[in-house]
């Protein structure tokens, strides 16, 4: 579970456009049993997108690309990038 300061904080950020691993992402979900946040890919090109199967593994569409990315790292401590977007919402 996630601290409740800290969750209201990360929820601030949803809909927030941020750059990762050089790509435009916007922030789309915060996973509080998961302790990560989701990035939807913004990049419109074909090779930016994936092919999502239905319940039955059969490809069904293209979608934009999705990264699940940890809150915490192997120390505990709040991703990096995290916290830059964090700080850069702060007033």
């Amino acid at each position: 579970m996630i601290d409740d300061a800290l969750k209201c904080q990360l929820r601030a950020l949803v809909g927030r456009r941020v750059e990762y691993h050089g790509q435009p992402c916007q922030i789309i979900e915060v996973l509080d049993s998961e302790r990560a946040l989701v990035l939807q890919c913004l990049a419109t090109s074909a090779s930016s997108a994936t092919i999502q199967g239905n319940q039955f593994g059969e490809a069904n569409r293209r979608v934009h690309r999705c990264h699940t990315l940890p809150l915490f790292d192997d120390a505990s401590e709040l991703n990096v990038e995290i916290l830059s977007w964090l700080n850069q919402a702060s007033p």
